[in-house]
């Protein structure tokens, strides 16, 4: 029989005879491990909608599965679950959720694992339209229904700061609902990763008169300054009372922001040095200082990657436990014709580049309808190798691919940083950059796009996994779309 249509995540295998039977009323379950024994109570409460009762085994797996693998036999008289990890028995005790919605059970074996470690989504509270609480729980909900298990939470000011209660947004959480969210998280093996900004995107802070002083470029205040005293006790009293709010032991890891914070040295104590030294050494020191603090306190930091793909001699001043995730919301196929050369438009350069070649009438036909668009709508017609300019292909040509200058490696820094010693998160866009078609979100570039860091990761094999972000001004229940197919995606590999 063909895979039943109710489990997704595709399984990797699955191997079904013709015959079926009816679900039980209920299983009895036989736990003979210790790795599933959190989770026997849930797979007693599986009731199916025929009579009586067939035994379930759950067992570890005579064979080393990797990590987050599992089997189920399913077979006329009983069922048995192996797999060698919770995360493992888990996702058996989804996969057998999902196929109770079936009217017979089928008689066969499922083996699954996924193709990424880890697969995640963003929960953005402090997005153009805000997300309320039953509605994050919900969104907890839904990830673990398609086998996510990642979530980055983003608060900004909707976080409940009680060193800084002015900073705090009407309609901030309380403490009590954040660990509702943790409990949720915790029950469903979903990992919140917290984020606090560090540098931009702190118009919350700095848009106050008392820390004007810090401000990178006064008037405005969308960047702090990375120089002055206080800046870094600011950003640390801020993540302490973020990190305390998610325990280590729920969350491995903390995000620092610190994207697009391209206009440091526009004040009068970051200038001479930018001048002296570079961008790059002052981003890198100060962000390789809040990384260390953060393994100080037994996680591991994450930073965007943009600032140090414009600076790679940011990257000297980190420490190689730093996670480095990465963000291309363009790359729609692999290979690519579209490239964001970010080191090179820092010298003058193109900020989004395809190569002149692709304007002679007619060639562009040869490409799918989705990328068609993104180089129309995003990109600029460019003699590309001469216009990258020799640093940066020194520094990055090599992972341009074959194809370069017409078609370009999807994803193209993502060896680049792996071969610099960092462990890589790739990015896709799940919503955002206002794309619409007809007033709703343009699902075709969005899905397009998370595919292909799911395919990229898959074939590179090093990476840590996709996890897709959402800035968005609609209403939260479409971010379901791309919330599964970034599942589906970041299961499959494909």
């Amino acid at each position: 029989m063909s895979r039943p249509s109710s489990i997704l995540p595709i399984p990797r295998t699955v191997a079904l005879t013709a015959g079926t039977r009816r679900w039980p009323k209920r299983f009895e379950v036989d736990c003979r491990t210790e790795a599933a024994r959190p989770l026997a109570d849930a797979f007693g409460k599986l009731s199916g909608g025929g009579e009586g009762a067939i035994r379930l085994t759950l067992r570890a797996s005579d064979s080393p599965l990797s990590a987050q693998s599992y089997t189920l036999l399913l077979e006329t008289d009983a069922v048995q679950g192996q797999a060698n990890d919770i995360a493992g028995f888990r996702h058996a005790l989804t996969t057998l959720e999902q196929l109770l919605s079936e009217p017979n059970m089928p008689i066969g074996r499922i083996d699954d694992a996924p193709a990424l470690k880890l697969r995640g989504f963003h929960l953005n509270f402090e997005s153009y339209r805000r997300m309320d609480f039953d509605t994050a729980l919900r969104f907890i909900e839904t990830a673990t229904r398609f086998k996510l298990n990642a979530l980055l939470v983003e608060y900004g000011p909707r976080f409940p700061l009680e060193a800084y209660p002015d900073l705090r947004d009407p309609a901030a959480l309380t403490l009590q609902q954040i660990a509702r969210l943790n409990e949720a998280a915790a029950a469903s093996g979903i990992q919140l990763i917290p984020l606090q900004q560090s540098l931009a995107h702190l118009e919350y802070v700095l848009r106050h008169e008392r820390f004007a002083h810090l401000r990178e470029r006064p008037p405005k205040f969308n960047l702090l300054c990375p120089m002055h005293d206080e800046s870094l006790p600011l950003i640390k009293s801020l993540a302490a009372e973020v990190m305390a709010a998610h325990s280590c032991g729920d969350s491995a890891f903390f995000h620092l922001g610190g994207d697009e914070a391209r206009k440091i040295g526009e004040c009068p104590r970051c200038r001479p040095l930018v001048e002296r030294e570079g961008v790059g050494a002052v981003y890198g020191r100060y962000m390789g200082h809040l990384a260390r603090w953060v393994l100080e306190r037994g996680r591991r930091p994450i930073i965007w990657d943009d600032v140090v793909c414009a600076h790679p001699d940011a990257l000297d001043h980190l420490p190689r436990e730093t996670i480095i995730q990465y963000w291309d919301y363009i790359a729609v196929a692999d290979p690519t014709p579209v490239l964001i050369p970010r080191m090179s438009h820092t010298q003058g350069g193109p900020r989004v580049a395809h190569d002149w070649s692709w304007s002679v009438p007619g060639r562009r036909k040869k490409l799918p309808t989705v990328v068609q668009d993104v180089m129309r709508n995003y990109s600029k017609p460019s003699r590309l190798r001469a216009s990258l300019g020799d640093d940066f292909l020194k520094q990055y040509g090599t992972y341009l691919g074959p194809g370069f200058p017409k078609l370009i490696r999807a994803l193209p820094y993502l060896e680049y940083y792996q071969d610099r010693g960092f462990d890589v998160i790739t990015s896709p866009t799940g919503m955002g950059n206002g794309d619409t078609e007809d007033g709703t979100p343009n699902f075709d570039r969005f899905e397009a796009n998370i595919r292909t860091h799911a395919q990229r990761c898959n074939r590179n094999g090093r990476a840590l996994g996709i996890l897709a972000t959402a800035w968005y001004d609609v209403p939260p229940e479409l971010l379901y779309q791309p919330l599964v197919r970034t599942a589906m995606c970041g299961w499959t590999g494909r």
